[in-house]
């Protein structure tokens, strides 16, 4: 089973608090139990305050990534990710196959089953994606702590 990381802008005040009363989704990315799980025993997640309206203590709390570590986040995240190529080209190729830069992959005579490329095309897309999900965090909105990288 899969969740989802979302970027989500909220409102925010002087104080430091944000709110509910005016949220936008920038984006989200699905991440497998095995990935989250991965990312969490190095960076677990904090719990934040989400008020519902300004000046009431009415909140609710939602968990998500430490903007502190969203840099390192990112790190793992290639570190996984030339992972997940390496492994996929060493099972779909194989060790031998020519790959000097100007030729394409070869794949020899072996035929590649397609179930077994949809599938390292989805690992590879689902890396991608939360690397550009932390990527645009960290780029876009890194100084800005109303938007969280928050579980769905």
């Amino acid at each position: 089973m899969s969740q989802s990381i979302n970027l989500v802008a909220y409102e925010s005040a002087s104080d430091g608090r944000i709110y509910e009363t005016k949220t936008e989704l920038i984006e989200t990315a699905f991440v497998s139990t095995a990935l989250l799980n991965e990312l969490q025993k190095e960076f677990p997640l904090v719990e934040r305050k989400i008020y519902e309206v300004p000046e009431t203590e009415e909140h609710y709390s939602i968990e998500c990534f430490n903007d502190s570590d969203v840099e390192r986040i990112l790190i793992k995240l290639e570190e996984v990710f030339l992972s997940v190529l390496k492994s996929d080209s060493e099972t779909l190729l194989g060790k031998s196959s020519s790959q000097d830069g100007k030729n394409l992959p070869s794949t020899q005579s072996t035929h590649i089953k397609s179930i077994d490329i949809s599938e390292s095309i989805s690992r590879f897309r689902t890396i991608s994606n939360i690397i550009y999900i932390f990527n645009l965090k960290n780029n876009k909105y890194g100084d800005d702590t109303s938007v969280v990288l928050k579980l769905g």
